[in-house]
């Protein structure tokens, strides 16, 4: 009987030794579940490390060129004038945003607005959503819808002309396009296809397909 006792006690003995390991078994792997992504970034960490010494030098230095090809210069709020043979502003040209690249000679623009001054006010104002100055600074491309307007003035009438795509020479004071342009003025009004307009006095528009126009009389 007595070793019957004994033998009962040395099993619940080992089997509370057991329960124990086990105990700490499932601690560890609850502990090793919560920082298994922690030891998943460790790893990767790691083998980024050992890639890049890996790596031979003269690949890298190949990497770094090319990723300096790519590479863009860009200004917030770009503002540019251009002064005439007196000194006087000829044009300013606004951006909210202007990007060059280096594998690309010229310069995006994000909502452009060109302002043409004259001797006498007020100016003309092109803008359109996208543009492009070329790479020598004499044309601007106005990308998407464009507007083109002057407002009224002592002895001058509101002009508004509406297309899209248009390329301007702003030293010659003059813009053309292939799309479909028209320009109103009062109850005065011209649409065709393909249009070249000088902006300056006297004024000078010539469009060149399936021209339609209302002209108002005294």
């Amino acid at each position: 009987m007595e070793q019957s006792v004994k033998s009962v006690i040395l099993y619940y003995r080992r089997r509370a030794k057991w329960m124990g390991w086990l105990s700490h078994l499932k601690k560890y792997i609850m502990i090793a579940e919560q920082y298994k992504n922690f030891f998943l970034l460790l790893l990767i960490f790691l083998a980024s490390i050992w890639a890049v010494n890996s790596v031979p030098e003269h690949e890298l230095d190949e990497k770094l060129v090319v990723a300096e090809d790519t590479a863009e210069h860009f200004a917030v709020g770009y503002s540019k004038t251009q002064m005439n043979e007196l000194g006087l502003a000829a044009n300013k040209l606004t951006a909210d945003y202007a990007a060059n690249y280096r594998d690309n000679a010229g310069t995006e623009l994000t909502n452009p607005v060109m302002t043409v001054y004259k001797k006498a006010p007020p100016p003309w104002v092109i803008r359109s959503k996208a543009g492009y100055i070329s790479a020598a600074g004499d044309q601007i491309a106005m990308n998407g819808q464009v507007f083109i307007d002057r407002a009224a003035a002592e002895n001058v009438r509101e002009i508004n002309v509406k297309t899209s795509n248009l390329l301007v020479h702003p030293k010659r004071n003059y813009a053309e396009t292939d799309d479909w342009a028209e320009m109103v003025s009062g109850l005065d009004r011209i649409s065709g296809v393909g249009m070249k307009l000088f902006y300056r006095e006297p004024l000078y528009i010539k469009l060149f397909a399936n021209v339609k126009g209302l002209h108002e009389y005294d």
